[in-house]
């Protein structure tokens, strides 16, 4: 087909569908809906979002097949705006999306969102550069290459459950460009289907040889080697997303669960940058990022570095937004690090409202024991708190200890036995705060 085909194409795609403009800046919203206009644009089909709530909110109302969204809007990522529009059009070939990005940065990650994002507008543009760039995705998506109209059917084949015929096409279409990257993931979605997952991560590894960022392959490769759980390599793939890709709540969940348990406390700082920046946050995320913040402050406090570890109580009091569980963590592991006065502040994060309740009760007796209470306060309330069925293992280690120092053989003994069966884990511990008892009901307790 001629040039001139190829303009009448673009100029009937763009006349014939609804178009979403979203972007923080007012002047920039205008100006491309004024250059998409006199591009063949419908001036009543053009759509206007201030942010990403904006956005979303236009989307369900108007369906639009072309959305053009800045990188960023406001704290959120424009891609993930993907998503909503995938809710209407599940062929997402009758659909264009374009990222408008303002580095090379941002754009060389929009290109890594290959099949999904169609094409980039790199800052500042003319009117002739957006055209030439729309032109081309336009018509290469209605009218697609050789390489892609094998990687079509392909996916078609797999949808229908013929896989062996779908890794054929794939295979011939791996051969007929230079770079086959979206062929490489669906030639390994292909291998997963057939649970060939060591021959499904090859095809990620050779999709990711092209494009180190391809974000299917990465996160094809991340579901392999979580299920195999091969933990530090899944990291090192997640931890590569999250490095290129815009945060949002449910992966930066995994990043945080994965970090932890690899022990990668040294990347939680930047992780808690990232969620600082989120408009929307989870329930799960929130727990995730206060756990993981505790779990690198204890760590710190482990190699001596106490004011970083206090920096991060810190923030985990303050992201907790009074969720007691978190601050009464922060208090009981300052106090096992004997740090009673770096402690004390952190009771004054609970809500007045959790005054009554057991995180709160059993944090404030352990800290009043810490800080000196006389021992006949320290019993007395210990064994009221006990009576009310708050209890923790802390609490009775405490407990015990004041019974001990009294006197009070046949109280330490009965604590020390709910203590044991309530706590077996902690049962080296009991065992030292008892060791100097001789009592007959210790004896059989071996």
């Amino acid at each position: 087909m001629s040039a001139e085909d190829d303009l009448q194409i673009f100029s009937k795609f763009l006349s014939e569908n609804s178009i979403l403009i979203a972007d923080t800046n007012a002047s920039a919203r205008a100006s491309l809906a004024s250059v998409l206009i006199r591009l063949g644009a419908s001036p009543g089909q053009v759509a206007l979002a201030s942010g990403y709530d904006d956005a979303e909110q236009v989307i369900a109302a108007k369906k639009p097949r072309i959305i053009f969204c800045d990188f960023y809007l406001g704290t959120r990522s424009g891609i993930d705006l993907l998503q909503d529009q995938r809710k209407f059009y599940a062929d997402n070939q009758t659909c264009l999306f374009v990222v408008v990005s303002n580095n090379t940065s941002q754009a060389a990650v929009a290109r890594a969102a290959e099949e999904d994002v169609d094409t980039f507008i790199l800052k500042p543009y003319t009117m002739e550069s957006l055209k030439r760039t729309l032109l081309q995705a336009v018509v290469s998506k209605l009218r697609p290459s050789d390489y892609m109209k094998l990687v079509l059917e392909g996916k078609q084949f797999l949808v229908m459950g013929q896989i062996d015929r779908a890794i054929e096409l794939f295979d011939k279409a791996i051969d007929l460009d230079p770079k086959p990257t979206l062929a490489c993931f669906y030639r390994g979605q292909a291998e997963v289907m057939k649970e060939a997952l060591q021959v499904a991560s090859s095809k990620f590894k050779e999709g990711l040889s092209y494009n180190k960022i391809h974000y299917k392959c990465l996160t094809g490769l991340y579901d392999i080697l979580l299920g195999e759980k091969r933990y530090d390599e899944a990291y090192d793939v997640v931890k590569r997303v999250a490095q290129y890709f815009p945060a949002n709540p449910k992966r930066l969940a995994s990043v945080l669960r994965l970090a932890i348990l690899t022990k990668n406390y040294e990347d939680i700082e930047a992780y808690y940058r990232l969620f600082v920046l989120l408009d929307s946050r989870s329930e799960e995320l929130v727990r995730y990022i206060c756990s993981a913040l505790n779990v690198t402050g204890k760590y710190y406090l482990s190699r001596q570095t106490k004011t970083r570890a206090l920096e991060l109580f810190e923030k985990s009091a303050v992201s907790s937004a009074g969720r007691t569980k978190f601050i009464r963590y922060i208090i009981e592991t300052l106090l096992d690090y004997n740090m009673v006065q770096e402690a004390a502040p952190f009771l004054k994060r609970f809500p007045p409202e959790s005054h009554a309740g057991e995180d709160y009760l059993s944090t404030e007796y352990v800290l009043k024991a810490y800080e000196g209470a006389p021992r006949a306060d320290v019993i007395q309330n210990g064994r009221k708190l006990v009576a009310r069925g708050i209890e923790s293992s802390l609490v009775y280690e405490i407990l015990i200890t004041h019974s001990v120092q009294a006197g009070y053989i046949d109280a330490s003994e009965e604590l020390f036995r709910v203590a044991i069966e309530k706590w077996p884990e902690n049962r080296a511990r009991f065992d030292e705060l008892v060791k100097g008892i001789r009592g007959p009901g210790l004896a059989a307790l071996k």
